[in-house]
């Protein structure tokens, strides 16, 4: 006989089980019911308290101890389940006493009428948080020292692993603003000490000062020249006694300069030379690499790039030199611009255009050596002035009083692009001609186009030192000239910042912040001549510094130390952020906020960005036409123009085989030399006519002979060197797509030589650095 069991009841009210617990599902549903009774017991509790809490202060019947007493029995109150384990009780602290603690000095006790709040006070009332006055009270004695000394037996903290290094990016910052300023940047001083006088253009060429636009030596057209056919062919480089012409001086033998600084209590003094480069490197930072304006342009160049070239980007360095309270800037040049022939080219040429042809002549290596009493022993001319901190110097290469304000101008040498990127090669690149006004390649346009790109900014920036009014330029391929231009400041102004008139004050900002910088390069080192190196990123957010002390005794101090400093700005137009190439064109009030930190980074790691950064300044050369390696060993040494040059022994990473661009380049040069050779032929015999000589017959015997200027880099041009260059435009469609599609291949193309050439010389070209008038000048 089976027995039935009888069923527990189940107390679901209390969520309890009489008898044996179900299992499974059943479970599972009971414990969710408890849970949810637990949770609605509870609200309903804390709603219970609260509306009686609130009721009470209506009324204004509570005190402050029954409403805290109320709380603490609603809290200590509430439901817990018995499975629940016990927490250990923290200690809490007595809220009432907390409370009368705070404010026993501002309420007074309750009374049966409740809790009333103090009558309003008109001042602060006693500091209750005040120590004692004196010792006397026991201050002192209740007092803890904040440091405990260490005990004999304790074992000191470990320093930081040297991997961490510091725990800031910088050691050091310190930053500023620059506010808008109307106030001239630069103002003239007067020397006492004889100068020669400015020169002025010779055979001619004053008119070209006055009339916009590009002037041919000789018109392609109708083959009439423009200018005297003596300026036809340029002397070769080598036969020209650099010598017999005053050197260049550098800022730190300047003693006129350091003089001048100690009278106008300036720290700071330096020259075109050695301070547009860093100049520039300003103008890159608060400009994030602004791009150019090309609009002026034909739709050649529409589409071409508006950014600066390589040439123009590359790191700079200078030599801070100290002496007696005053830093001079001297720009270091590399010992390879001695094998440039553009560092000399311009020296020569200058005096080409300036002179007289007798006297012109008296500095060729050919003419006898000058009398002693022949030889002007005055200092060139140069414009003094200051700023701020700096005194700066600027050679005056011509004026003509005609011209507004001083009438002082600049003369400029501009090679063309084969001579720029193949400088070893320069004698083939030779025959390279420009054709034509506009177009691709082969055009004034081209070289126009790359002077925006590759040395606008430095021209601006040399002429508002001079406080000049434009630059004269001059078009050549290092034997022939090919025309001139003159380019006025406010046209320089448009093509840099879009323009005119915009200059002045980005001119202002950069010489402010340099003169920032400077200070803090003397604060790494002070009283110590320096050597710095600058940059501005790619990014452009960021001007880095290399400073590292040029006398070092290494055996007796150890390594050389290194200094990285970076510099980073943010522009305010109205008191309002903008893009940094937006401030350039922005009308308002311009504010700079500058930052300047001293990086803290290991010093392994500093010189590696200095390595990189010096990687970047170097490019190597190209091996001339059928010349190899072990060729161009043996002709090394013979690369010499300047009298007593210096010899640089030859490395093979001073060169490379020619590849793409450069030899579609040297493919122009041969074809436009065998054109001169055709025009040579059919204009043979042939007087050649001047403009402004009516009826003038320039024969060949009064042309200047190969024999003593020209240049003739091969046999056919030196039979007949006095031949008229006649530049004609291409006829046929073939012709024409080959310059666009040449053109195409060398867009863009930005092969630099060995590091800064000269202490006067300017990175205008895609390839080397072009000088901006000589090694001689400042």
């Amino acid at each position: 006989m089976k027995t039935r069991l009888r069923p527990q009841p189940l107390d679901l009210k209390n969520g309890q089980v009489k008898g044996k617990q179900p299992k499974g599902h059943f479970a599972e549903k009971l414990h969710n019911k408890r849970k949810i009774d637990q949770q609605v017991e509870a609200e309903q509790e804390s709603r219970a308290v609260l509306a009686s809490v609130k009721t009470a202060i209506e009324q204004d019947h509570a005190s402050q101890d029954d409403v805290l007493q109320t709380l603490q029995q609603a809290i200590s109150s509430e439901p817990r389940s018995k499975k629940a384990k016990p927490k250990k009780k923290k200690r809490s602290a007595d809220t009432s006493e907390l409370f009368a603690g705070l404010h026993g000095n501002e309420a007074e006790k309750p009374n049966k009428g409740g809790w009333k709040a103090k009558e309003w006070l008109s001042d602060w009332g006693p500091d209750i948080l005040a120590p004692p006055e004196s010792k006397k009270d026991g201050y002192a004695k209740s007092q803890k020292p904040t440091h405990q000394p260490r005990k004999p037996d304790q074992k000191p903290r470990k320093p930081p692993p040297p991997h961490r290094g510091h725990p800031l990016p910088y050691s050091r910052r310190i930053e500023g603003l620059l506010h808008a300023d109307d106030r001239p940047t630069l103002s003239d001083l007067e020397t006492t000490n004889e100068a020669k006088p400015v020169a002025q253009l010779a055979h001619g060429l004053d008119r070209v000062l006055f009339n916009p636009g590009v002037h041919w030596m000789q018109d392609p057209r109708s083959g009439v020249y423009n200018f005297p056919t003596w300026l036809e062919n340029i002397p070769d480089v080598k036969d020209f006694a650099f010598e017999r012409v005053t050197g260049f001086i550098r800022s730190s033998a300047d003693n006129d300069l350091r003089t001048l600084a100690q009278r106008e209590s300036r720290q700071y003094t330096g020259s075109t030379s050695s301070l547009t480069g860093i100049l520039s490197h300003m103008y890159f930072l608060i400009s994030g690499f602004r791009e150019v304006n090309t609009g002026m342009l034909s739709r050649n160049f529409q589409k071409e790039p508006a950014t600066f070239t390589l040439g123009q980007r590359i790191p700079t360095t200078v030599n801070m030199m100290y002496k007696d309270g005053i830093y001079s800037f001297d720009s270091q040049s590399s010992d390879l611009s001695e094998k440039n022939v553009l560092t000399w080219m311009g020296t020569m040429l200058e005096k080409f255009l300036t002179a007289p042809k007798e006297e012109f002549e008296r500095c060729l290596r050919s003419a006898p050596p000058l009398a002693e009493d022949e030889i002007d022993t005055r200092r060139e001319a140069y414009r003094y002035s200051k700023s701020d901190r700096f005194v700066m110097r600027s050679q005056l290469d011509g004026v003509d009083k005609r011209l507004p304000g001083t009438g002082v101008f600049d003369i400029k040498t501009r090679a063309a692009i084969p001579i720029r990127m193949d400088l070893l090669n320069y004698e083939e690149n030779s025959g390279y001609l420009i054709r034509t006004l506009q177009g691709p390649i082969e055009s004034f346009e081209k070289e126009y186009y790359d002077l925006i790109r590759s040395a606008f900014l430095k021209y601006s920036f040399q002429v508002r030192i001079g406080n000049m009014d434009g630059v004269m330029v001059a078009y050549h391929n290092t034997a022939r000239l090919f025309g001139f231009q003159y380019v006025s400041l406010d046209e320089m102004d448009t093509c840099i910042f879009g323009e005119a008139g915009r200059g002045d004050r980005v001119f202002q900002k950069c010489v402010r912040l340099m003169e920032e910088l400077a200070d803090e390069i003397t604060r790494v080192y002070p009283e110590q001549s320096v050597k710095c190196t600058l940059e501005t990123q790619e990014s452009g957010d960021k001007l880095s510094a290399w400073i590292e002390p040029l006398e070092w005794d290494v055996a007796e101090k150890g390594p050389r130390p290194l200094t990285q400093i970076d510099m980073e700005v943010t522009s305010y137009i109205n008191e309002e952020q903008v893009q940094s190439p937006r401030a350039i064109s922005a009308d308002g009030s311009w504010t700079i906020h500058w930052k300047l930190s001293r990086v803290s980074a290991p010093e392994d790691e500093i010189r590696s960005n200095l390595a990189a950064c010096e990687d970047r300044k170097f490019r190597a050369w190209a091996l001339p036409s059928g010349v190899s390696m072990s060729e161009m060993a043996e002709l090394w040494p013979t690369l010499k123009f300047g009298h007593g040059a210096k010899d640089v022994a030859f490395d093979p990473a001073f060169v490379y085989a020619a590849r793409g661009n450069v030899e579609k380049l040297r493919e122009l040069a041969r074809s436009g030399r065998a054109h001169t050779e055709n025009l040579a032929l059919e204009n043979a015999g042939k007087a050649k006519v001047v403009w402004g000589v009516p009826d003038e017959i320039v024969t060949t015997e009064e042309s200047r002979t190969d024999d003593e200027t020209a240049v003739a880099p091969v046999d056919v041009l030196a039979e007949d060197t006095s031949v008229a260059f006649i530049p004609t435009e291409p006829d046929t469609q073939d012709v024409q797509l080959g310059m666009a599609a040449a053109a195409a291949d060398l867009r863009d193309t930005e092969i630099m030589t060995s590091g800064s050439l000269s202490e006067s010389a300017d990175v205008v070209g895609e390839h080397v650095a072009e000088p901006t008038t000589s090694p001689h000048q400042g």
